[in-house]
């Protein structure tokens, strides 16, 4: 099964710090406004991401995740740890919905979030709870339905460690992210062992148009590529309908 090492933040070399100085790290050099993901750095209690969740479901994340650290010689918590886990590719999408076996489509609102360190501690990663309000298309027979909770899992993420340090891990500033408080139209691959989705596109809709939410997307929009940049809530349900039509 695939990592999560695609969904569209790239790991960095992991920081041992307190909470102090990871707070110093959510604002971008180039502004003063706290860049997108700047949340992050909130760091998650000692094991508190263990809670409200099977423990079958959770070594079934921690495989995923861990598996994302393939080359990795040491845990995230070692002395000095300087590997990298891997990249991601990059380039720009032919259609503003991507082709995939276990596709979901749903509108929906980022109510919380938890980091989890790995029972190895080989990797980091962030459990997104969306909000689901309408679910347009739903491929891999998720648990997605309306009014309901959907779990959306991405790298890095900061947790407060049994002797009480700070550890973060891939949260460097970036241009875009989910965040917080948010309304998304999310394309989402469904993991049903794990009972998870990783993001494959999104947009923001919080303000009642259709934005781009990636560097692809903002690309496709500013070049008149994307048939859903701009477009009112009320017309984003026929202009779906199209294109799930075509995106096989």
């Amino acid at each position: 099964m695939p990592a999560f090492g695609f969904v569209g933040l790239r790991l960095l070399v992991v920081v041992l710090v307190a909470g102090s100085s990871a707070v110093s790290q959510s604002t971008s050099k180039d502004s003063s406004k706290p860049a997108p993901n700047a949340w992050m750095l909130i760091p998650t209690p000692y094991l508190d991401w263990n809670k409200g969740i099977a423990p079958s479901v959770r070594a079934e994340r921690d495989k995923d995740a861990d598996e994302g650290a393939a080359g990795q010689e040491l845990p995230l918590t070692a002395p000095h740890p300087d590997a990298l886990g891997p990249g991601h590719g990059g380039g720009v999408p032919r259609s503003d919905i991507r082709p995939d076996p276990n596709r979901v489509v749903l509108t929906g609102t980022f109510t919380t979030h938890r980091s989890v360190l790995s029972a190895s501690e080989f990797s980091l990663y962030t459990e997104v709870t969306v909000r689901v309000d309408e679910v347009f298309e739903d491929r891999g027979a998720s648990s997605a339905v309306h009014g309901g909770d959907v779990t959306i899992v991405i790298s890095g993420g900061t947790v407060t460690l049994a002797s009480g340090r700070t550890l973060t891990y891939g949260t460097e500033p970036v241009q875009f992210s989910l965040q917080p408080d948010h309304k998304y139209l999310l394309v989402l691959s469904y993991y049903r062992e794990g009972n998870y989705f990783v993001v494959m596109d999104d947009w923001d809709i919080s303000g009642g148009t259709v934005r781009p939410n990636t560097a692809p997307g903002e690309y496709r929009a500013k070049h008149g590529l994307s048939s859903l940049s701009g477009l009112t809530l009320e017309q984003l349900g026929p202009a779906l309908g199209k294109l799930l039509n075509v995106a096989q």
